[in-house]
């Protein structure tokens, strides 16, 4: 799981609190921060939690110079979020830091999909009288839709045979005219995904050109981005989800709110301590 990660985050270069959503909802995300920064105490140690590309700590670096942002994640991180004070290939479920260690612990779409020991490593690091804020997936989000429906796209296309029909041509095997007709089927059911357009565009151009690495490639990605998309629809919270996640925060006292876009849907649960 690391390694669909540590692909995703070595390319991930825009430092969005959610890459890809509307601006309306980076804004509140950044917003979210930007206030928790303002009330960390001075020269806070913060720690952030499945960091990935370090967003987190970019938003409280621009608001407080004074804080000391360490971020981990299990995935291998890219240079900018190490510049940030990302640190990769840390198990958020044995964190390498003392009892009571940070004034400040966060997570932004990372704890929720870590085991039960990883709440507990955040609250066990957690100074008395510290600020604990847990951004995580709300099941009911648009961005937790949006991706269910790419996961569905990507696997209606992946059994219907696109990476065999492409492998076949790459390999000067000719094009299958079943499988043609079994991918065209796929795409069709799933119109308005992007990915439907984009996979099969990418592979032919490969596979026409004789190219079976290229191919290869390109499916690994594809498999790591389902292995992505698959966990986040595991990760995502009803509220039964964010009541049992508070229950695993070594009996310390949280409070849970929703942020919601401005027609009340859901963007994310926030949990405070």
């Amino acid at each position: 799981m690391s390694d669909a990660w540590s692909r995703y985050w070595a390319r991930e270069a825009s430092g969005a609190c959610l890459p890809g959503a509307p601006p309306a909802v980076q804004l509140a995300l950044e917003q979210l921060w930007t206030v928790a920064a303002q009330a960390a105490p001075v020269a806070a140690a913060w720690l952030d939690v499945a960091a990935g590309g370090g967003a987190v700590a970019k938003v409280v670096r621009g608001v407080r110079n004074d804080v000391a942002v360490t971020g981990i994640d299990a995935a291998q991180v890219s240079p900018a979020a190490a510049a940030l004070g990302v640190r990769g290939g840390i198990d958020a479920a044995g964190l390498p830091f003392g009892d009571a260690s940070f004034a400040v612990v966060s997570s932004q779409f990372g704890l929720e999909y870590c085991p039960q020991a990883a709440w507990a490593e955040a609250a066990r690091v957690l100074a008395p009288g510290g600020a604990l804020l847990l951004v995580c997936h709300h099941a009911a989000s648009r961005a937790v839709a949006h991706n269910r429906a790419r996961l569905a796209a990507m696997r209606a296309l992946v059994a219907a045979g696109l990476f065999a029909l492409a492998e076949g041509l790459a390999a000067g095997r000719g094009e299958d005219a079943g499988l043609v007709r079994q991918v065209m089927a796929a795409r069709a059911a799933h119109p308005g995904h992007s990915v439907v357009a984009e996979l099969p565009q990418a592979l032919g151009q490969w596979a026409r050109a004789g190219r079976p690495d290229a191919v290869a490639a390109i499916r690994a990605e594809a498999e790591a981005e389902m292995t992505r998309l698959a966990a986040m629809q595991g990760a995502a919270l009803d509220a039964d989800g964010i009541g049992e996640r508070q229950d695993w925060l070594r009996g310390r006292a949280s409070r849970v709110e929703c942020l919601t876009e401005a027609d009340g849907t859901p963007i994310c649960w926030v949990l405070r301590i």
